[in-house]
């Protein structure tokens, strides 16, 4: 159930994200607490592995605070609930997965001179193609 509620959120986001080139919290904010909601009634892993799995999301936040928004406050929080419902380890894989596939995106784009340095991509579409990547792999 986890699995499908994750994809389902990354799918919504990832969309958003490639049409208005921002997120709605509000959305990220649902399913943040349904995924709280979720683990008291279904416990799928411990709270420290929940509290863990948080923790890549608030490091983006805080990259994001430093850069004065190069990097998405959304990102950030769409992280961290993540996090909730994947757990430390997964959460972080998502994350390394997402940024290694996003740079070799970047990366084509710049060698074929379709964008500059400083033009801006989503980055949740990359989130989305980890996870999926993810679940292929039997995560």
């Amino acid at each position: 159930m986890n699995k499908l509620i994750v994809l389902g959120l990354l799918g919504l986001c990832s969309l958003e994200d490639v049409r208005h080139r921002q997120l709605t919290i509000i959305y990220i904010l649902m399913f943040g607490i349904g995924g709280v909601i979720l683990h008291l009634f279904v416990p799928v892993c411990s709270i420290y592995s929940i509290l863990c799995g948080m923790l890549p999301g608030a490091f983006m936040l805080l990259i994001s605070a430093a850069t004065q928004g190069s990097v998405g406050m959304g990102d950030g929080i769409l992280l961290v609930v993540t996090g909730v419902y994947l757990g430390g380890y997964a959460n972080l894989v998502l994350l390394m997965t997402g940024l290694l596939l996003s740079a070799l995106w970047s990366l084509g784009l710049l060698a074929f001179r379709k964008k500059k340095r400083k033009d801006e991509i989503a980055f949740v579409p990359f989130l989305l193609l980890s996870y999926v990547v993810m679940l292929c792999g039997g995560a």
